[in-house]
């Protein structure tokens, strides 16, 4: 009789167990892996956002894992696609994001864009259309815009003030710059340029009514007279010592913090770096948007990182990276993101927001790169925009110092960018 009673036991215990079983299964957190390249102060706002969205709710768990630079996240990435062990989602530059969606490892996001994901027909609508644009390929989106950020002019108005100068809005204005500065004896060019331009010659091209290579990659206009018109002036701004390029000191942020040029275009992202050094000069630092070539009209083009979900991931962790995208780009996580890490909120939500607000009343010298958003771009993707990239790097080099054609270095890259769109 007891061992029957022991039985009669176990055998309710069993079904008890096996009734709650499939109950606490559903409520386990779906796993969401993150792949990104963010360090120090950037990847302790990653860290905190991610616990912030993890406490959130208790459906979806996000586990970031850092892979090191970018360099190192693309590598891991390639070898987990080989072996089949991709995480759920990636941070991704620019140029990977056509790439890997040609090989079929990232998937179009508009399906997982929904309500039940937190994407709003606010938040959508919210994005700046020039960062969803440069994520839109054969008309769907296969990324979100995260760490993006703009080029602005760094000023140096103590320089200015010595020629009576007024921040210049183009191109013509800083040659004057330049001329004023001889004039007056100061023996110091009037711009500072990076070493690589590639993005400045892009910019001054389209502002000049140049297609470069147009959004739907149909027309390619790079070696026209539109496009290779700033190259040369450029080149002679240069040659007539108005103009320099950071050259061996790396970085032209450091030249101009010590005061070695007037005006210096670079990366908003790169206010950090350029406050150090001006407060020890003692410059009285401003910042602006870009100045415009010719008769165009103000422009900038967007930089920066976005991410992506992969293929291979499950519907649910789809579905959950998806959350946490949104989560991300809500006003107030958009806004503190950007006031933590120096890059820009990616909706106009978050540029409206009271934590930007009052962000730059406390920092009003990145006001600048905040007007840009209403009219940034990003930069057409295709496959084979990473080759092209390098071969212009390397034309702008022989122009630059070897006094190479510009017209004929230019169609060599049409040529190239042509090829790989499959145009004649």
């Amino acid at each position: 009789m007891k061992k029957i009673k022991v039985l009669v036991a176990a055998l309710v215990a069993f079904s008890v167990s096996s009734v709650f079983a499939p109950l606490a299964s559903a409520q386990e957190k779906v796993q969401v892996t993150f792949w990104h390249a963010m360090n120090g102060p950037h990847q302790e706002m990653v860290t905190s956002l991610v616990e912030e969205f993890n406490a959130s709710q208790d459906t979806v768990e996000v586990v970031e894992q850092n892979q090191g630079d970018y360099s190192t996240l693309q590598q891991s990435i390639m070898a987990s696609a080989a072996s089949g062990n991709l995480p759920t989602m990636t941070q991704l530059t620019s140029s990977n994001t056509p790439d890997f969606k040609d090989q079929g490892l990232l998937i179009a996001l508009d399906d997982l864009m929904t309500d039940a994901n937190g994407w709003t027909t606010d938040l959508v609508d919210g994005i700046y259309p020039g960062f969803i644009e440069g994520v839109t390929y054969d008309g769907s989106i296969y990324a979100i815009p995260f760490s993006k950020s703009v080029r602005i002019m760094y000023v140096n108005e103590d320089m200015l003030a010595e020629v009576g100068a007024e921040i210049p809005t183009t191109w013509q204005e800083v040659l004057d710059l330049g001329v004023a500065l001889d004039e007056a004896g100061i023996d110091k060019p009037a711009m500072g340029l990076e070493n690589s331009i590639s993005m400045e010659l892009e910019t001054m091209a389209r502002q000049n009514g140049a297609a470069w290579v147009s959004p739907d990659l149909t027309e390619v206009e790079i070696a026209s007279e539109t496009a290779t018109e700033p190259a040369q002036f450029i080149y002679d701004l240069i040659a007539a010592g108005h103009a320099r390029t950071a050259g061996e000191d790396g970085f032209m942020s450091g030249p101009f913090s010590s005061g070695e040029s007037a005006l210096y275009i670079g990366s908003s992202a790169g206010l950090s770096y350029v406050l150090p050094g001006i407060e020890e000069s003692g410059i009285t630092l401003a910042t602006a948007e870009l100045p415009v070539f010719g008769e165009g009209e103000p422009l900038t083009l967007f930089a920066g990182n976005d991410l992506g979900v992969f293929s291979s991931a499950t519907e649910e962790e789809q579905a959950g990276a998806a959350q946490f995208m949104a989560f991300l780009l809500e006003a107030d996580n958009t806004a503190r993101w950007a006031s933590e890490t120096g890059y820009l909120p990616i909706t106009v939500q978050g540029t409206e927001s009271e934590t930007w607000t009052a962000f730059l009343a406390e920092n009003p010298l990145v006001e600048a790169a905040t007007a840009e958003l209403s009219y940034g771009m990003s930069q057409p993707g295709y496959v084979g925009a990473s080759e092209v990239f390098n071969e212009i790097e390397m034309a702008i080099e022989r122009i630059l110092l070897s006094d190479a054609d510009i017209t004929v270095e230019f169609q060599a890259i049409e040529d190239l960018v042509k090829g790989h769109l499959g145009l004649e």
